[in-house]
């Protein structure tokens, strides 16, 4: 039975707005202020800041109150079309069920974010929605590709990536919801309120500065949980900065991925341009996409635009 899309919220377009929060660590404000004036002098969207985005309590962007204020806020005002992470690092997980999703379900607005911010995706997901994983404002400068594939996925234009192959890909086709995000969120959301079904699903993974061995302890995790049994496709994306502990684990990043997968028959790629590094493709997660992987080439596209609600 062909999957269904979980719920889009409206595209968007030229000024609207876009309010900024920190769901988690300290904001770097000059790299920040670079991703707005890119938003408003280039794309012609109303920036507007949350109201402690640069408050500062120890690792993180204010307090556990603070960060869930401001982001209660975004979510409450129907003029903000978009709420976008400044950044991610760590603190989503602790607020993250205590928001009060009532006036987003009457008013769904997108949310743009990658790695710690995996967590308010899946939070959505649950609830059944859509969100987008992708570039956030202190990364909007990095590269304008994958910017342009981020005001794309915001504008409801079908997704159509053709990107580098690998000598490791598992050749295949598959379709289905595409969900995914950081590694180590992933396996931390296992067993909450938010956890969801990998079933039939299009799973997509990244990461950056892990051990190697808690990189395969994670992906046992995934395994014992029963996460990998009924995926359609895997999307390996960037592992970057792996580190060895005094005694090397003996494998890469990408060949305990090969390893895990190994008793599965889905197709799987590697080294897609998704995570920490410049290149960060935008994927909104819980919509339905073809993947088709061959050894020199990897598409990933959407036929149809996403259902925009009316």
């Amino acid at each position: 039975m062909k999957q269904q899309p979980l719920i889009a919220p409206p595209s968007v377009k030229k000024t609207d707005k876009i309010g900024v929060i920190s769901l988690a660590s300290v904001l770097d404000e000059p790299r920040l202020r670079k991703g707005k004036k890119l938003l408003e002098e280039t794309y012609g969207f109303e920036v507007v800041l949350g109201n402690h985005i640069f408050d500062k309590h120890h690792n993180y962007a204010g307090n556990d109150d603070i960060r869930l204020a401001d982001f209660q806020a975004m979510l409450d005002r129907p003029d903000i079309k978009v709420i976008m992470a400044g950044r991610g690092g760590y603190g989503t997980s602790k607020i993250i069920d205590m928001v009060n999703w009532g006036k987003f379900k009457k008013h769904p607005k997108w949310l743009v974010g990658f790695s710690d911010i995996t967590v308010a995706h899946l939070k959505l997901q649950s609830l059944g929605y859509q969100s987008i994983h992708g570039p956030m404002m202190v990364t909007l400068p990095n590269e304008s590709v994958s910017t342009e594939s981020l005001i794309n996925a915001l504008s409801g234009l079908p997704i159509s990536y053709s990107e580098r192959g690998h000598t490791a890909n598992r050749k295949g086709k598959a379709e289905g919801q595409i969900i995914g995000g950081n590694l180590c969120l992933l396996a931390h959301n296992i067993g909450s309120r938010s956890d969801i079904s990998f079933d039939g699903k299009i799973l997509f993974l990244e990461d950056i500065g892990e051990y190697l061995y808690n990189i395969d302890r994670m992906m046992v995790q995934l395994k014992r949980a029963g996460k990998l049994d009924l995926l359609a496709g895997v999307i390996v994306g960037q592992f970057s900065e792996s580190k060895e502990n005094s005694t090397t684990f003996g494998k890469t990043a990408y060949q305990i991925m090969q390893d895990h997968f190994s008793g599965y028959d889905f197709p799987v790629c590697y080294d897609f341009p998704i995570g920490h590094e410049t290149e960060n493709r935008a994927i909104r997660c819980g919509e339905v996409v073809s993947l088709e992987i061959e050894k020199e080439f990897v598409k990933l596209s959407s036929e149809v635009n996403p259902a925009i609600l009316s």
